[in-house]
C-alpha cells in the first residue's frame, strides 16, 4: 500500500488514514465493525477494497456505516459505491439531498465534478471516473448533536458555511475532531475551504469547533493537526472569511451558484426583505 497511509492506535479504536484520489479517507476500526468517514470519489472503491484485504485483513462488509460530511464528489462518491456493491448504509445530514436537487442541482453536480477534476489535474493526478448519483437518500439522516448510529462515541456537529449541510464528527473521549473541509492544510499553511458560501454561518461554525478544544484534528485535505493549536487556527480562519477571494479561488466561487441549497435561501431572504419594505 501507499507509504503515505498512516495508522494511529488509541485506547478506543485504530484509525487508518488512506490517501485517496484528492482527499484523505478515514477508516475507524473497532473489533465489532469499521466506520468509513468520507470514503473518497467513486473510483476510490478499489483502493478501499485493497486496504481492507491487505492491511486490515477484514472483509469490506465489516464497514457498517459510511459518513458523508457533504455532497462534493470527493466526499460522497465512494459512499455511494460502497452502498451499491456491499449494502453499506450512508449517514449524512438531513439536508444533504437539497444540494443537487432539481435542474439547477444537476448543473451544480456537473460543475462540481468538473472542478474536482481541475483539482486532480493541479495535483498531477491522472483523470478518473468520479461521477456518482447526485441524490443519495441517506439511510441514516443526521442532525446536530446526535451520536452516530452504531458508533455512539462520535458526535455529529452541524457546521454550515462551505455548503448548507456540512457536518463534522467529534470523539470526546479521544478528543479527536474530524473537520472535513473546514480547514485546508497545505504544507503547514491553513486556508478556508473553497468556496465559503454562507460566510456568517461559517464564522459561527468555526467558533463551535474551536470550543471543543480537540487535541487532534483530522482533515480531508492536508496533514493532521496535533496539540493545542486548533482554537487559534479556527480563529485565524474566521478572520479570513470576509477577506477578498484569492485569484485561484475565483472560478469555484463563480461556478458555485446553481445549487438549490444556495439560491433558494437567497431568494427567500430577498422576498422577505421586499415584503417588509412594502409593509413599512
Amino acid at each position: 500500500m501507499d507509504g503515505r497511509n498512516t495508522i494511529t492506535r488509541t485506547s478506543s479504536f485504530t484509525l487508518h488514514c488512506i490517501e485517496g484520489y484528492i482527499n484523505n479517507i478515514f477508516l475507524v476500526e473497532y473489533p465489532e465493525g469499521i466506520l468509513a468517514i468520507d470514503p473518497g470519489v467513486a473510483s476510490d472503491l478499489p483502493l478501499i477494497e485493497r486496504y481492507c484485504a491487505e492491511v486490515l485483513r477484514r472483509p469490506v462488509t465489516d464497514i457498517t456505516l459510511s459518513v458523508v460530511s457533504h455532497m462534493h464528489p470527493d466526499h460522497a462518491g465512494g459512499a455511494t459505491g460502497l452502498r451499491k456493491k456491499y449494502g453499506i448504509p450512508i449517514a449524512a445530514h438531513r439536508l444533504v439531498d437539497s444540494w443537487y436537487a432539481g435542474v439547477t442541482g444537476l448543473i451544480q453536480h456537473l460543475l462540481d465534478i468538473y472542478m474536482t477534476q481541475i483539482v486532480a489535474r493541479r495535483s498531477k493526478r491522472p483523470l478518473r471516473r468520479i461521477s456518482f448519483k447526485r441524490i443519495i437518500k441517506p439511510d441514516r439522516p443526521l442532525i446536530d448533536s446526535m451520536y452516530l448510529p452504531g458508533f455512539d462515541d462520535w458526535r455529529v456537529l452541524y457546521i454550515p458555511g462551505h455548503t448548507n449541510h456540512d457536518i463534522v464528527l467529534f470523539n470526546k473521549k479521544e478528543k479527536i475532531l474530524y473537520a472535513a473541509d473546514s480547514i485546508v492544510n497545505v504544507r503547514g499553511s491553513f486556508f478556508l475551504p473553497i468556496p465559503v458560501i454562507f460566510k456568517k454561518k461559517m464564522i459561527s461554525s468555526y467558533k463551535k469547533m474551536g470550543a471543543l478544544n480537540a487535541s487532534t484534528i483530522l482533515l480531508a485535505h492536508g496533514g493532521t493537526i496535533s496539540g493545542t493549536r486548533g482554537k487559534d487556527i479556527f480563529s485565524y480562519l474566521s478572520g479570513l472569511v470576509f477577506e477578498p477571494v484569492p485569484a485561484l479561488a475565483r472560478l469555484p466561487y463563480r461556478l458555485s451558484r446553481f445549487s438549490p441549497g444556495i439560491w433558494k435561501p437567497y431568494m427567500k431572504k430577498r422576498f422577505s426583505a421586499a415584503v417588509k419594505k412594502i409593509i413599512k
